[in-house]
């Protein structure tokens, strides 16, 4: 092995993508938790619910029915540089959090901060993810990514999250738009309305069939992503184009 390799490969743990990984972290500070351990910058005063992901921890295995065995590492970012260089994957500012495949690695962008965002809403949305991230497969997990739409429903059900449209918002908009078209793809157009649908959508599954009914299905669609029309097919007796249908309707209903 070269020594420019060597060092190239020494780079990419305090600075590049092994940063979680890495024994040092320069520019950092960190705390241990129960299950968690909370990488920050140097000097910053750590927001209250960075204190609190144990317990987010323990409502996200209940929410979800699933447990979370691996270790969380979170990573507040110092800079959107440092972000880049961790996550060079992702590039822009439009990223607030973002979880790491299988689950084990999620990271805080300074987007929280510059929009003045809830920290608890975003730490629990991506604990969602890490949820189901740790119970299946990095290939699973990656498919299920590209589809987004059961994922990114449950990760705003989950975390409560009021940043992207409020109700009164949403229902002006699904009373008079075609819902079938969002519901079971990825989505396109406006994503901060089709992630709001996602979750009204699966919420709606649970209230109106069950939550065990509802388990079921996302226990074997983990395991399954390609094919999570058969799968729902198969748990509700209904194509998810039916559901879409019958959502809609009853939305169309709902008071303001």
């Amino acid at each position: 092995m070269s020594f420019a390799f060597l060092l190239f490969v020494l780079v990419l743990f305090p600075y590049g993508p092994l940063f979680p990984w890495s024994p040092i972290h320069p520019g950092y500070e960190s705390i241990h938790l129960q299950r968690a351990d909370v990488i920050y910058p140097a000097g910053w005063r750590l927001p209250e619910p960075y204190y609190k992901i144990d317990s987010l921890i323990a409502e996200a295995e209940q929410f979800h029915r699933l447990a979370m065995p691996h270790r969380l590492t979170v990573i507040a970012s110092r800079s959107w540089e440092d972000f880049h260089r961790f996550v060079p994957h992702l590039r822009g500012h439009g990223v607030a959090a973002v979880t790491l495949l299988p689950g084990r690695v999620i990271y805080v962008t300074p987007r929280i901060g510059e929009k003045g965002l809830n920290i608890t809403e975003f730490l629990r949305h991506e604990l969602s993810h890490a949820a189901l991230n740790q119970n299946q497969s990095i290939w699973n997990g990656y498919k299920m990514t590209q589809q987004g739409w059961i994922s990114e429903g449950l990760a705003v059900s989950f975390g409560q999250q009021t940043a992207y449209l409020s109700r009164s918002e949403f229902l002006s908009r699904a009373r008079v738009e075609d819902l079938g078209g969002v519901i079971g793809h990825k989505g396109a157009g406006d994503i901060r309305f089709a992630y709001v649908l996602w979750r009204y959508f699966l919420e709606d599954l649970v209230k109106t069939h069950g939550r065990d009914e509802f388990q079921r299905f996302l226990t074997a669609y983990i395991n399954d992503p390609d094919h999570f029309r058969e799968i729902f097919h198969r748990e509700y007796g209904m194509e998810v184009s039916t559901a879409a249908a019958e959502f809609q309707a009853r939305v169309r209903r709902m008071p303001d």
